[in-house]
């Protein structure tokens, strides 16, 4: 224990309390008994002087009466042998004879030494007396006449002061030892009071300590003081009560990180899934947007207007099944609890099969693989259903037969198995040649993110959730999907689907069949496009310019404000990020200006939910995704003035009609990249964002994975990185874009 702590013990506060009274008290007292001793002594010395001097004038009246000199000398010798008489001095008023004994001397004497009080000289005190001689009386009668006594001469003793002082010292020095020995009494008595006291306080203190250290066994001992057992009582109850609260945390501790350990490992489970799924997704996006690429360059070369038709609606399915495959990834817990919405139409699935094959057997070729389809004579040509949604399962299973299969070939079987109840139950047939799969590894196969081993992944790559969203689809189209393989013999994947029958009549042959159908349904109305990106503005005036529509362009969310007010607008299509004022706060300004302000529709590339339901809460009525669907915007616009939607009606697997010349879009690209250059530069954040943005829009606008995959690397990690780094990535984009097929 320090010594601060230990100056605030009980013993310390209760000695404190005790002594300091009765020491103030001893010490007043004593001073009163030194006073009062010094007084007292001081008055006997007054009474001894006084009494010693009137006893010699007394004594020595005669002797100086008669001159007897001897008789005088006599009575001076027996005074002066007196203790603390140093001098004697007779003077006789008669014949002025002086008889002086000792050390005194009359001329020494200070005036007014004679009046008879006792006076402090050079350490010395001196008592003076009158020597008296009466004269004689006489009788009268029936009186009596005292005569006053006649003064003869004078006596003058010297005493000394030391023996005054030793008996003052003594006296101190006795009163001091008496104080200290009342002191020490009390010191002790306090001392052992606060022993008496503090002893069972300091078992209480041990016991307290012990509890802090976790020790709830110790028990607090009564020390038969009503106020400490009262104590020690309390801090037994304390202790039990700690005690039974410790044993209930511990086991609610243990309840929950047992919770907590399950919960980090479902959240484990969940994290691993994640990054499967970012790293993986590409699988369902490639078989598509391979036909995309390559009958885009088809046609580049191809002068056979058949020809180029054909490659035309390849493409156009095949951007369908994209569009419908992102939507699904985006939103991929849709297929985790089979909650996909089918979109039902008449198609020709003669077609259907023939597009699909024909994008299956290139890609076969190109592997040295052989393609053969088989389709049933009794197949019906046209159907009613979501051919998107079966085409998407066919791609899927193609792919996967054509990756796992090095030799060989591939073999699609169609056929028809019932009609009830005018529902046509087809079997759809995908067998290959290739490696074969584990007979214990086929029940995990539809499981997301699942494949046969890791080696897979980093062979063919694939996200392992493409058979897993092929089951919900054939689940919705109230079918069964099955696997039936042995290691060594190749795979078969097997599954079935409801449709309804269809009219052969609504399916008229027609070159321009796949084409949209201009409709001009937005004669007269007047759209103002808020849209940053010149290449989206000029897709989207070409698509509403085909309808009709008189358009205004605004190229920040402060001009779209301004050309509302001062502008006659009958809707605005308004892109989530613009300079200047950000989309979702000019939607909030137009919306808030009244019963004037046109109706609002979003445009954004945004995936996230949470930010498409900002736009909606600021005012929007609809928010529609990039790349923008013709069909969607058309009817969205149809929707948002109240107008009934035009009749033919564009394809439902309509997409942007038109396309950019490449040398414009390279330009706007190598623009973009200028200006990002620049904002690395003067470290100009929002510009940075707003570049990355419309380089994000324009890479997924025009099917550019690649650039998009190098923009959104560039996105995540930049804030990491110094100038220089940065600067770098933005070259290799560069590097990129020049060297692209598409701008060669």
């Amino acid at each position: 224990m320090s010594s601060d702590n230990s100056l605030n013990t009980i013993n310390h506060r209760l000695l404190v309390v005790s002594l300091i009274p009765l020491a103030l008290l001893a010490v007043t007292l004593g001073f009163f008994m030194v006073t009062s001793q010094f007084s007292q002594l001081q008055d006997n010395l007054y009474e001894q002087g006084r009494t010693a001097a009137m006893q010699t004038a007394s004594s020595a009246e005669f002797a100086l009466h008669t001159g007897d000199r001897g008789m005088l000398k006599i009575i001076g010798d027996s005074v002066y042998e007196l203790p603390s008489v140093t001098g004697v001095l007779f003077v006789s008023y008669l014949d002025g004879h002086i008889l002086r004994l000792g050390d005194i001397d009359k001329d020494q004497m200070p005036e007014g030494f004679d009046n008879g009080s006792p006076f402090f000289l050079e350490n010395h005190w001196y008592f003076y007396s009158d020597i008296m001689h009466p004269d004689d009386s006489q009788n009268k009668s029936d009186d009596i006449v005292k005569q006053q006594p006649k003064a003869e001469g004078w006596v003058l003793l010297k005493l000394e002061n030391q023996d005054l002082l030793e008996k003052q010292f003594y006296t101190v020095l006795t009163t001091v030892l008496l104080i200290t020995l009342m002191l020490l009494l009390a010191f002790w008595i306090s001392t052992e009071i606060g022993r008496f006291i503090s002893r069972p306080l300091e078992a209480l203190t041990q016991v307290v300590e012990q509890m802090k250290g976790g020790n709830f066994n110790s028990v607090a001992a009564k020390a038969d003081l009503y106020e400490l057992d009262q104590l020690a009582d309390g801090i037994n109850s304390l202790a039990n009560s700690v005690k039974e609260s410790n044993i209930r945390m511990e086991t609610e501790i243990e309840l929950s990180t047992a919770q907590l350990q399950m919960t980090l490992a479902e959240l484990e489970e969940a994290m691993q899934a994640k990054d499967q799924f970012v790293a993986r997704m590409s699988h369902e996006l490639r078989t598509p947007l391979t036909a995309v690429m390559g009958f885009t360059n088809l046609l580049t070369t191809e002068n056979n207007q058949a020809e180029r038709r054909k490659h035309l609606r390849l493409i156009q399915r095949s951007s369908a099944m994209l569009l419908a495959v992102i939507d699904d990834i985006l939103d991929f817990s849709r297929a985790d609890v089979g909650g996909f919405n089918l979109a039902y139409a008449d198609f020709n699935l003669e077609k259907l099969v023939e597009d699909t094959t024909t994008v299956a057997r290139k890609m076969a070729e190109d592997k040295g693989l052989i393609f053969e389809v088989m389709v049933a004579e009794d197949v019906p040509t046209n159907i009613h259903g979501d051919e998107v949604r079966l085409a998407q399962v066919l791609f899927n299973l193609f792919n996967n037969a054509i990756k796992f299969t090095d030799k060989g070939g591939v073999q699609f079987k169609l056929n028809y198995i019932d009609n009830i109840d005018n529902r046509i139950i087809l079997e759809f047939s995908v067998k290959d040649t290739g490696k074969g799969i584990a007979k214990e590894k086929i029940s995990t196969l539809f499981d997301p993110f699942v494949q046969e081993d890791d080696s897979i992944n980093r062979r063919f790559g694939g996200s392992g959730i493409g058979l897993s969203i092929a089951k919900s689809l054939v689940q919705a189209m109230d079918g069964e999907i099955g696997i039936s393989s042995a290691v060594g013999r190749g795979s078969t994947v097997t599954f079935t689907g409801k449709f309804l029958a269809t009219n052969p009549e609504n399916f008229e042959e027609s070159e321009d069949r796949q084409k949209p159908i201009p409709v001009k349904g937005l004669l007269g109305v007047s759209i103002l496009v808020a849209e940053d990106n010149p290449f989206n503005q000029k897709l989207l005036l070409k698509i509403l310019q085909g309808q009709g529509a008189s358009c205004l362009v605004s190229e920040t969310g402060l001009e779209a404000i301004e050309r509302v007010k001062s502008s006659q607008i009958d809707l605005v299509l308004m892109d989530m990020h613009m300079p200047e004022v950000d989309g979702i706060v000019a939607c909030e300004t137009i919306a808030g200006l009244g019963l004037d302000s046109p109706p609002i529709i979003g445009l954004t590339a945004d995936i996230t939910k949470s930010e498409q339901q900002k736009m909606i809460l600021a005012g929007a009525l609809d928010v529609l995704l990039k790349p923008i669907d013709e069909v969607q915007l058309i009817n969205a616009i149809f929707d948002a003035l109240n107008k009934e939607r035009p009749n033919p009606v564009l394809p439902s697997a309509g997409l942007l009609a038109s396309v950019m010349p490449v040398k414009e879009l390279k330009t706007s690209l190598i623009s973009s990249l200028d200006q990002l250059e620049e904002s690395l530069r003067t470290n100009s954040i929002n510009s940075l964002r707003a570049v990355i943005h419309d380089l994000m829009g324009l890479s997924g606008l025009y099917g550019m994975s690649d650039l998009r995959e190098l923009v959104l690397d560039f996105q995540a990690g930049y804030r990491n990185l110094n100038s220089g780094q940065n600067l770098q990535k933005v070259s290799n984009i560069r590097k990129h874009i020049e060297e692209y097929p598409m701008f060669q």
